[in-house]
Order: structure tokens, then sequence, then C-alpha cells
């Protein structure tokens, strides 16, 4: 399964071994986790695993993956105190003493972040199943090097869909049905935000990448350090694509 943000909600792509394919729009990880906790892994568009006091090698390495024009895409994720921060002010306040400011965009998802953090507070097996990783990482992976163009344009959106489509036709009339579902609709409706047709990339080529074999993933790092802060400690990674 992938999952990411859309907006309105948690777009999740489900593509099982048999063939066959769902996809929905989810209030809340909570509601993906009740309805797809049997899932043998699902990736998600969202920092997993905090740092106490400094920056994620993880995020570090995704940067340096990406660069030189696609780098940008990924931010440093706030230290775990700013995280559950109440406001910006005081975030950017906590996040200063361990060397480095938090952006708006990450201070923006910082509800989404403190989110899926609970659900390992809670399910203890969700580790190791539900897990983080990057579309423009997985992109990059598949293609080999990073995309020329920005997601948002609509070079952009035809080099992630020549990538993708290239290594499962089959993803095509998913992307299609998924657009017609979600996407399309006017906006009273049960939909995902304005021009979201890279929200559906990102949650598709999330959906290849988990279902590929371990021995077709890699982390970056490949050997992560561990947020410890859990029952069961979190491995501080994102997945991608060998």
């Amino acid at each position: 399964m992938g999952l990411d943000w859309a907006g309105n909600g948690w777009l999740g792509i489900i593509l099982r071994d048999d063939g066959s394919h769902d996809f929905d729009l989810f209030p809340s990880i909570l509601s993906v986790w009740n309805n797809h906790k049997n899932a043998e892994r699902i990736l998600i568009d969202i920092p997993i695993g905090l740092s106490e006091n400094g920056k994620r090698a993880c995020d570090e390495r995704a940067a340096e993956f990406l660069k030189p024009i696609r780098n940008n895409s990924v931010f440093s994720t706030p230290v775990r105190g700013a995280v559950y921060a109440k406001t910006l002010t005081e975030a950017k306040e906590i996040n200063e003493e361990f060397g480095f400011s938090i952006s708006n965009q990450a201070w923006s998802i910082c509800l989404r972040i403190r989110e899926v953090d609970e659900l390992f507070d809670e399910f203890s097996e969700a580790t190791g199943r539900v897990r983080e990783s990057h579309p423009e990482v997985c992109f990059a992976a598949l293609h080999g090097s990073p995309m020329e163009h920005k997601k948002s344009t609509e070079e952009g959106l035809r080099e992630r869909k020549e990538v993708l489509f290239a290594k499962d036709e089959s993803l095509e009339s998913l992307y299609e049905d998924v657009i017609e579902t979600f996407v399309e609709p006017p906006s009273w409706a049960r939909r995902v935000s304005k021009n979201g047709k890279d929200d559906v990339l990102d949650s598709l080529v999330l959906a290849y990448t988990a279902q590929l074999l371990d021995k077709e993933q890699t982390t970056l790092p490949e050997d992560p350090e561990k947020d410890r802060s859990k029952m069961e400690p979190l491995p501080i990674e994102i997945v991608k694509p060998k």
C-alpha cells in the first residue's frame, strides 16, 4: 500500500500480489490501520521516527540522493520537541537549540507527523509494516536519476508517468481510475485537494515500491538509527527501490 496526505485525507492505493488493486481516501491514519492492518507493507510519505537532538540522517541522505535538482523536495524533519510544540514560534525556538530552523512546510505537516507517530504508541505491531518512503526518491531510483521537472507541472507529471508506467503498464489505467474518482469531481464532493494529480502519482509510486520484493528494496541510510521512544524501536529510514 502507498499512502500520501492529499489535502483532504490520506490517499491510499493498494496493489495485491494477485494483480488486483483498490484505492480510497481515509480521514485518519487510524482509519487506514483499522482497515488495512493485515497489509504486508504500507509505505507512507511522512517522517517516521523522530530525532531528539538534531537532523535525521535519512533526510540528509535523501537530499544528497536527489542532488542537484530535486534535493529541495526534502526538508529537515523537526526534532521531537518541535513536532509536539503548540505554536510555530515555540517549535522554532526548540529546533534552533539544535542548530537548524523549521521551515513553514515542515510545520504545516507536524499534525500529520504527530498522527503517525502516535500510531506506534498504540500499535507496536505497526513497526516494520508501516514504513517511511519518499516519492521523489522512489522516482529517482526507478529512473536512475532525479526527475527533471517539478511534479506540479505538466512536464513533471508526464515524466513521472513515463517512468512508472514503463515499470508496470497496468498502473496507467489504475491512475486514471483514481483521477476520475478523487481528482475530477466538483469541490463539494469527497476528493483530494485541487490539482491533486501529483498526489495520485506519489501514492502510486509508493504502492509500487511497497510491492517490490525485499531484495529489490533498500533504505537510506542502509544501517539506520532508531527512535527508541517507542515500545518497539523505530528505524529512522527512507525505503526506496534499489
